[in-house]
């Protein structure tokens, strides 16, 4: 073998052991797919899982969580997940369409790719009478928007760091300690929180949807009425004439509207009542919040100022 072929050769298998280890490296810390059907199931699952994971959420931020219009990408997006994370309480039905679309039996109910983020959460307003179509939106599980309060986002994380774990066990310390490191911050944050909202405890609070039921309990505050009549029904003239006297009669007046609604109603009622209402943030990703911390310290700051 004269030289100059003795050269190429010893170049073209360097080059083949650097294409090898750059594949094998690039396998080896290639990120975990993981599809979540809101934005605040994403934001934790990118708190616990680190740089471990590549995360994309159905549901875009302020979109009612209750209807979304997924799309064939989503299906396929699914198709290629090894987890899903979902709200459960019968909050994102629309994912069970996804998912048996996707075929992908690793993210299917019972699978070890399946996260239903209500595990562990203590549910509230658990419907008592029969739910019939006239009820409106009612949950039969009970109010499915626990992750407004920043605790039940603790239970969120731990179940996401169990399925991180199930999947992804060699990493499991990784993400134990993510999840620490999440559950000491909301710990903290608690502290200051529950100092900003004290002077206002036990005051009422009126909103559009039933989706503030977590939040009010946490804190202390009370429901005041909500500008649905029964939840996902657009308010009437009669309700919201009805609203504006109780919240006279009662002294109501604090107001807090979620961004995803239409402010024309919570409009009349601050014409008539003289109360100002404050919007707050429906998701995370919505009026600037960039995760979910994001969205708690602007809800605590939304009311702050709406019952000043």
């Amino acid at each position: 073998m004269n030289r100059k072929n003795l050269i190429w050769k010893i170049v073209a298998g360097s080059l083949l052991t650097a294409t090898v280890c750059i594949t094998f490296a690039s396998h080896a810390h290639a990120a975990i797919n993981v599809v979540t059907s809101t934005p605040e199931l994403a934001s934790i699952t990118e708190q616990v899982g680190g740089n471990r994971v590549s995360v994309y959420s159905v549901a875009k931020p302020n979109r009612d969580y209750h209807r979304v219009d997924a799309r064939p990408s989503d299906v396929g997006r699914l198709s290629r997940a090894e987890m899903v994370v979902r709200v459960g309480l019968d909050l994102d039905m629309w994912m069970d369409a996804l998912i048996n679309a996707s075929g992908n039996r690793s993210v299917y109910r019972g699978a070890k790719g399946y996260v239903d983020a209500s595990e562990g959460v203590r549910r509230l307003e658990i419907p008592k009478e029969q739910v019939t179509g006239a009820s409106g939106d009612i949950h039969v599980m009970g109010n499915p928007h626990y992750f407004y309060d920043p605790l039940c986002g603790k239970v969120v994380a731990r179940n996401i760091m169990e399925g991180l774990s199930r999947i992804d066990p060699g990493n499991k310390a990784t993400y134990e300690k993510n999840y620490e490191n999440f559950a000491k911050e909301i710990d903290h944050r608690m502290v200051e929180w529950h100092k900003e909202l004290l002077p206002y405890k036990g005051k009422k609070v009126v909103h559009y949807h039933e989706s503030t039921i977590y939040f009010l309990n946490r804190f202390g505050l009370e429901e005041g009425g909500t500008l649905e009549d029964k939840p996902g029904i657009p308010p009437s003239a009669s309700h919201i004439q009805g609203l504006i006297r109780r919240m006279k009669d009662q002294h109501i007046d604090a107001m807090v509207i979620e961004s995803v609604y239409p402010q024309r109603f919570p409009d009349l009622i601050a014409r008539e009542t003289g109360v100002k209402y404050q919007v707050v943030p429906y998701s995370v990703g919505s009026m600037g919040t960039k995760n979910y911390i994001d969205l708690i310290d602007a809800w605590v700051e939304k009311y702050k100022a709406a019952l000043r």
